[in-house]
């Protein structure tokens, strides 16, 4: 089994820290700020005075930071020049794409093998080891990594190249925020309507799951079929807005798609199915007579 380090103890890093420890793997740990690798030290983990230190006595490097400037500070300018070949790095902080590439060359430059490893999931996932992992980099190395990224994840995915980790961490972080401003805007709607909570959450949220699931066919055969067509979505989005202004309710997230769907109308997609939004334009052949618009 791989003696496994880890640089960066914040809830994240510290909880992949207890996970391996849990499963039996040697842990090294380091932090800038001492107090959690004393915690983990206190688990069994053995606490590295310096990044080198660590790097010196592990097979495999996990680095969880915050953001770019940390990673240019500590994995590119500490983790990479201490790592000797065939070194494992795999970086799980979340950052910039170019960031990914930047890494990966000054890793290769060294001899070691890289990985860019985004997560998706809460602390409690990391602690159980069932974090959904978006693993970049050469196939070999990501073979290699395999054991241990099975420890720390229920879904491993390779990606292919390190910059693609990064745009698929960063576009499903954006869903978070999109799918959290949109719930707000639409609950404080209701709200004002004197809608039931209980019901408009187990309604809007439902809404959620079940327009993704539906779509993803579609969305990989780029079908534009109608089911339920653009322009019947675009009536119902200005119904929306119209149930907004009577309760003198804002609704930015509304206010930004209805141009996106009238533009997408008045350019021939109407009689589309709404998925035609997210599929490119080039949808040149007739639609379906029947549709069931709702």
């Amino acid at each position: 089994m791989m003696h496994v380090g880890v640089v960066g103890l914040g809830k994240m890093g510290s909880a992949i820290a207890r996970n391996l420890l849990a499963r039996g793997y040697e842990v090294s740990v380091w932090n800038r700020s001492v107090g959690a690798a004393d915690v983990l030290a206190g688990l069994g983990a053995a606490s590295r005075s310096s990044v080198k230190a660590l790097i010196e006595t592990v097979d495999a490097v996990i680095v969880m930071l915050w953001g770019d400037a940390a990673a240019r500070e500590v994995t590119l300018e500490q983790v990479i020049p201490a790592a000797r070949a065939p070194e494992l790095i795999i970086e799980m902080s979340t950052l910039s794409p170019a960031m990914y590439e930047t890494l990966e060359s000054a890793a290769t430059g060294r001899g070691a093998e890289f990985l860019a490893a985004p997560v998706l999931g809460s602390v409690n996932l990391a602690q159980q080891g069932s974090l959904t992992i978006l693993a970049g980099g050469r196939e070999t190395t990501f073979e290699r990594a395999r054991p241990l990224l099975d420890s720390l994840g229920t879904t491993v995915t390779y990606t292919g190249s390190v910059s693609a980790s990064g745009y698929l961490k960063l576009a499903n972080n954006t869903v978070i925020g999109v799918v959290a401003e949109t719930l707000a805007e639409l609950l404080d709607l209701c709200d004002r309507a004197g809608v039931d909570r209980r019901l408009a959450v187990e309604s809007i949220g439902g809404a959620f799951g079940r327009v993704a699931n539906s779509k993803i066919q579609q969305l990989l055969d780029r079908d534009s079929e109608p089911r339920f067509s653009l322009n019947a979505l675009l009536k119902d989005l200005l119904l929306s807005r119209e149930a907004a202004q009577s309760v003198q309710h804002c609704m930015p997230i509304l206010d930004c798609v209805l141009p996106e769907v009238q533009r997408a109308a008045a350019n021939g997609l109407g009689d589309r199915d709404y998925i035609a939004l997210a599929l490119k334009p080039a949808l040149s052949r007739p639609a379906s007579a029947a549709h069931t618009d709702v």
